[in-house]
């Protein structure tokens, strides 16, 4: 049970459990800061924001098998505008959990003893690493100061009214979070997750019920109509009809300046509701931002998405490409050094793409944070096609930064379309957009089954074939040309070297015999099987010069003769003070199958000149023979359609990356989808 005490400013009841330091009448808003005897009576709370939380004093649930209540809850108040809640749970065993509340996550921490001295506000930079000794290293998410606004309930820490308190979020890997608090001395440490609701079990509490619908509001420049349709989380609104930046805190439209905006031409209207990637959605704002680059300005468009869980997503339009970004926790992504080109985490590799600097032109709709005019982020973007990973980082004024990560999937702009069931049709995409999928590598990816059955195909086929060619020799003869040659035999009486003059006084010459054509016939060959090929080959010696053979492979049977013709020929010099050679001492020429049966094969040894350039030449016939012509002309008619893939793939790519600011030495080079 908690004691219970008198408000000190208007007598009702109130609560104290154990560790409760400060407690807010439900009454008269009175906060009092619990002591020995009465409570104190230490100042007034303002009224509470409706932040729209499903939360609630007096809510139970459960949490690793221990069983709360929701006891108290502060408002802390960012410097950058806005209010965030945390929750103040008192489990069972005694202990208090803070449970802290922002745009629509859950974060869930317990004070922990640091192993080690905590870093100084001063040495923690967003997006840098937190070395906690014994606790680990840590993503910095967040470097802020946190104003109290209001409370309600018990609180278990002695808060102040309009005093502010130094932290740090941390990040860490699968969704761990931790904070360190910087308003006492020593700091708190606080460690936990990222947790839901669901995880948690809550049940009951008093809660106001959620808003339904949007809120009809006017614009207190010129009257217009407003309907904010996140009243709860809003705190600027761009009106759309006069060009005014309101201020939308407190739940009330104040006015704030007059912009001047660039033409709208979004794509998107707002309110606009549809369902995106299975999530419904509703645009309720619309931002203009731009970069420049050597000189040269790029805007596009992003649509602000509520969500079913009253959260947010972004849709970019930049030139007709459209992709769809949702906050990842900083934790999540490895430490990027200045000038770090690659960045591998979640199973891919990311290329560092560019770095910008991003300025928001225009404004219109409603903004869960103060969005300004004007407003400078750096932006680092790392690309694993059809994805990106993008990193913001935001100085905030008075010192302090943050760092946010999304990460973004391309999208179709037909999908874009049907989701909002838009009017007309999309515009082409102009250019390559930094992280849009190489439609050639899907093309790839598809033909690869086929490519892969083919080649398992072919090499059936080959084995089968050098199965059953067996290379079987037929025929093989050394043919001596002179011996063929009627003019160049030797002729008694003469020199018994061919060419030369006769003996003197040997008489008057012999006239040489009349010039007969060189021929050769082989005994009969018997050919068996009558499914495989023929090859004839000729080697001969040839030096700078060529011998032929005309041949004829005759049935006996039929005499159907299957003609054909085989050179050797090697030619070879220096010309300029380099050597050549063309040609090759060896031919092989290939016959189709013949019937099987007796065949006499006829042999015509050709030559320029009178006298063959050689000596001697060697005939071979065999049947039987692989020819790996027809593989190979079988696998580069496979390979070919593949082949053009990958060049236009590479093409592509080299598109793509002659955008990035590391063009020159990535220009080549792809990416893993």
């Amino acid at each position: 049970m908690s004691p219970l005490a008198s408000c000190p400013s208007c007598g009702a009841s109130l609560s104290f459990r154990p560790g409760t330091m400060v407690a807010v009448c439900s009454y008269c808003k009175a906060l009092a800061a619990r002591r020995d005897r009465d409570p104190e009576l230490i100042g007034k709370v303002a009224d509470l924001v409706d932040t729209g939380s499903p939360l609630g004093l007096g809510a139970t649930g459960h949490y690793t098998g221990r069983t709360f209540t929701l006891a108290g809850r502060v408002q802390l108040k960012h410097p950058l505008g806005g209010v965030w809640d945390e929750w103040y749970l008192a489990l069972d065993d005694g202990r208090w959990g803070w449970l802290a509340e922002a745009q629509g996550r859950f974060y869930l921490t317990f004070t922990q003893t640091p192993h080690g001295v905590l870093p100084a506000p001063a040495d923690l930079q967003a997006g840098g690493l937190a070395d906690l000794g014994p606790d680990g290293l840590w993503t910095v998410g967040e470097v802020s100061e946190a104003a109290f606004h209001s409370a309600e309930g018990e609180i278990p820490w002695a808060v102040e009214p309009g005093a502010t308190y130094r932290y740090a979020d941390l990040s860490g890997r699968s969704g761990a979070f931790a904070t360190l608090d910087y308003g006492e001395d020593p700091p708190l440490f606080f460690l936990g997750r990222e947790v839901s609701l669901a995880d948690l079990g809550i049940q009951g509490g008093t809660r106001k019920p959620p808003k339904a619908g949007a809120q009809s509001l006017n614009c207190p420049k010129c009257g217009g109509a407003l309907a904010l349709r996140a009243p709860d989380q809003t705190l600027r609104v761009g009106c759309p009809s006069c060009g005014s930046l309101l201020s939308a805190e407190g739940g009330k439209l104040a006015f704030l300046k007059s912009l001047k905006q660039p033409r709208q031409d979004v794509v998107i209207p707002l309110g606009a509701a549809g369902t995106l990637r299975g999530e419904s959605v509703t645009c309720i704002g619309q931002l203009r931002r731009s970069c420049t680059i050597e000189g040269t300005a790029y805007p596009w468009n992003e649509y602000l998405l509520l969500d079913s869980r009253h959260g947010f997503q972004w849709l970019v339009q930049s030139d007709g490409h459209w992709s769809l970004a949702v906050a990842v926790a900083p934790g999540e992504v490895p430490q990027v050094r200045d000038g770090q080109k690659n960045l591998w985490t979640q199973g891919h590799n990311w290329r560092r793409f560019q770095d910008v600097e991003a300025v928001v032109e225009g404004v219109w709709g409603e903004f869960y944070w103060t969005v300004e005019q004007g407003e400078r982020v750096e932006v680092s973007e790392f690309v694993a096609p059809p994805r990106s990973l993008t990193r913001e980082r935001q100085a905030h004024q008075g010192g302090g930064g943050e760092v946010n990560w999304s990460l973004s999937t391309y999208l179709e702009p037909g999908e874009v379309w049907a989701a909002f069931r838009l009017e007309g049709a999309p515009a082409a995409p102009t250019g390559i957009a930094s992280f849009q999928p190489n439609p050639h590598k899907v093309a790839l990816a598809k033909a690869a089954p086929w490519l892969v059955g083919a080649l398992g195909l072919l090499l059936l086929l080959v084995m089968a074939e050098s199965i059953t060619h067996r290379n079987t020799e037929l025929f093989r003869r050394q043919l001596d040309l002179y011996d063929l040659t009627p003019a160049l035999r030797q002729i008694p009486g003469d020199s018994a070297r061919p060419g030369l003059p006769a003996r003197r006084g040997a008489g008057p010459a012999t006239p040489a015999p009349e010039a007969q054509e060189p021929v050769f016939f082989s005994d009969p060959i018997e050919i068996k099987d009558s499914h495989q090929n023929l090859a004839v080959t000729l080697s001969a010696p040839v030096n700078n010069s060529w011998v032929g053979v005309e041949g004829a492979l005759v049935s006996e049977t039929t005499g159907v003769a299957e003609l054909f013709l085989v050179e050797s020929s090697w030619y070879h010099g220096v010309d300029g003070g380099e050597s050549w050679s063309e040609g090759g001492r060896t031919d092989t020429v290939f016959l189709s199958a013949v019937p099987a049966g007796t065949y006499v094969l006829r042999l015509a040894p050709q030559w320029d000149g009178k006298v063959p350039p050689v000596r001697a030449i060697d005939v071979q016939l065999r049947q039987g023979v692989m020819r790996w012509l027809y593989p190979g002309l079988a696998l580069l008619a496979i390979v070919l359609v593949p082949l053009l893939m990958v060049f236009r793939l590479a093409a592509f790519e080299s598109r793509r990356w002659q955008e990035s600011m590391y063009a020159p030495s990535a220009a080549a080079s792809g990416s893993d989808d």
